[in-house]
């Protein structure tokens, strides 16, 4: 009886501790994982749909905007009244390739299984989606007054660079932004060991892209009797080897000092030293043996060869043939100038062609009113805990919100284990179910903080 008595005692306290949001968000983020928005193709209209349906139940007046039907982008905004600079809460609806053999789990399935939801786009970043919007429907529901307007917006296109999603939106629809001057998106991160986070990321500032598709054209036949050259992947090989040979020396930019000395004061280990080291002057052969991958990548360019396309069997020697290369430059620097040096190494016959060429942004200032709400509620979220701001190595939407001049973080509200952190755009993506529910609730706080009237 003692027994019944203490499960019963336990169901009814933990029933009164739960917040009523938890398990509509799981639900929404499960329904959303299901959807398969994999780009290319796209289609994203059917993940537009999902989420303008959930706003639209509670009253709130979503869009679908975009030129292509087939790959529409959603919008929401609720107005407050005021000529406050709004907010504009920013995910991407579109997730990367899966390769569907590597999975143990059906990747577009939601599955909740092992303490996880499984899924493309559980960590990137259909989460953050399901969040914002959980905190745009909270203020609609509670009809808490507004001080500022806020907008949500599930964009197409994203990892593919956003020209037909974002980018498009912001020069074609220019009045679906006005008096918009802050954005929160994603590519912020945190550092969490065990279930404590150590430091939290807010982004402010990430690397430049360039992507190039390596083309290369010879003759085909028969493999028996192959050209003296090899042939055109064996061209298109050398090719691609000379790119990733250029030389990519280090160099610190103030955006990275400026991380990396705020990431050092959590960490009192040999990785910590070299941080502080690094931020009084680059050590090449310090940096290669002290820092991991991940922190190296902020102090140079990047070349990462993604896909080699050609031939149709064993023993035939293709004509055509193709190749990937993901270059990211340094947060400061223009892309031209390590295009010049792509074509430069390139043997005589291949041919560049670019695919996308992002341009250097302003670095989004750390002293906002916006940026210390979101400190103060991270701190508060994970006491003893570091947040500041940070570089990241990848690209987002928001680089075309600072460009024009808008404030724009990216935040990450969910703790996320250096191996799961792994999953993303690889195999076996995932949530931890534990760790959803509090990412969920410090979204709708800081939203709730910096947009309802006191």
């Amino acid at each position: 009886m003692l027994l019944v008595l203490a499960s019963f005692h336990c169901r009814r306290a933990t029933g009164v501790e739960q917040d009523p949001f938890d398990r509509e968000a799981e639900d929404a983020l499960v329904s959303y994982l299901r959807i398969n928005t994999t780009n290319p193709p796209g289609n994203e209209t059917a993940g537009a749909r999902f989420l303008q349906q959930l706003l639209l139940k509670e009253g709130i007046d979503a869009k679908l905007v975009g030129s292509n039907p087939a790959r529409q982008s959603v919008y929401a905004r609720l107005r407050s009244g005021t000529n406050e600079k709004a907010l504009l809460l920013l995910h991407h609806i579109d997730v990367v390739p899966v390769a569907a053999n590597e999975w143990t789990k059906p990747a577009f399935s939601g599955l909740r299984s092992g303490g996880y939801i499984w899924g493309r786009g559980a960590l990137d970043i259909k989460s953050l989606g399901i969040a914002e919007a959980m905190a745009m429907i909270e203020l609609q529901r509670r009809h808490i007054p507004l001080k500022r307007d806020i907008i949500y917006l599930g964009v197409a296109d994203e990892e593919l660079g956003g020209l037909h999603g974002c980018k498009e939106l912001l020069d074609t629809r220019p009045e679906l932004f006005t008096n918009v001057g802050f954005v929160l998106n994603e590519a912020g991160y945190n550092e969490t060991v065990v279930d404590k986070v150590i430091f939290w990321g807010i982004e402010v500032q990430q690397k430049v892209p360039l992507f190039l598709r390596i083309h290369v054209k010879g003759q085909a036949g028969h493999s028996a009797s192959p050209p003296d050259d090899g042939g055109t992947l064996v061209t298109l090989m050398e090719a691609l080897d000379a790119i990733r040979k250029i030389p990519t020396p280090y160099r610190l930019t103030p955006a990275v000092s400026r991380y990396f000395a705020a990431l050092a004061v959590t960490k009192h280990d040999y990785k910590g030293e070299a941080l502080r080291t690094v931020v009084q002057g680059v050590d090449p052969n310090r940096v290669e043996h002290i820092l991991p991958a991940g922190y190296r990548s902020l102090l140079h360019d990047t070349i990462a060869i993604t896909q080699i396309h050609g031939g149709v069997c064993t023993n035939c020697m293709p004509m055509t043939a193709f190749g990937d290369v993901d270059i990211r430059v340094l947060d400061d620097e223009k892309t031209d100038p390590m295009l010049s040096k792509v074509k430069q190494v390139i043997p005589k016959g291949p041919e560049v062609e670019v695919l996308l060429a992002g341009e250097p942004s302003p670095e989004s200032s750390s002293n906002t009113e916006l940026f210390r709400l979101l400190v103060n509620a991270m701190q508060k979220a994970e006491p003893g805990s570091v947040a500041g701001p940070v570089v990241s190595a990848g690209t987002s939407d928001s680089r075309y919100f600072r460009a024009r001049g808008i404030v724009a973080y990216g935040i990450a509200p969910f703790k996320v284990n250096y191996y799961d952190a792994d999953t993303v755009h690889g195999s076996d993506e995932r949530i931890r179910a534990s760790f959803f529910p509090p990412g969920v609730r410090l979204t709708r706080q800081i939203v709730r903080d910096f947009c309802a009237r006191p």
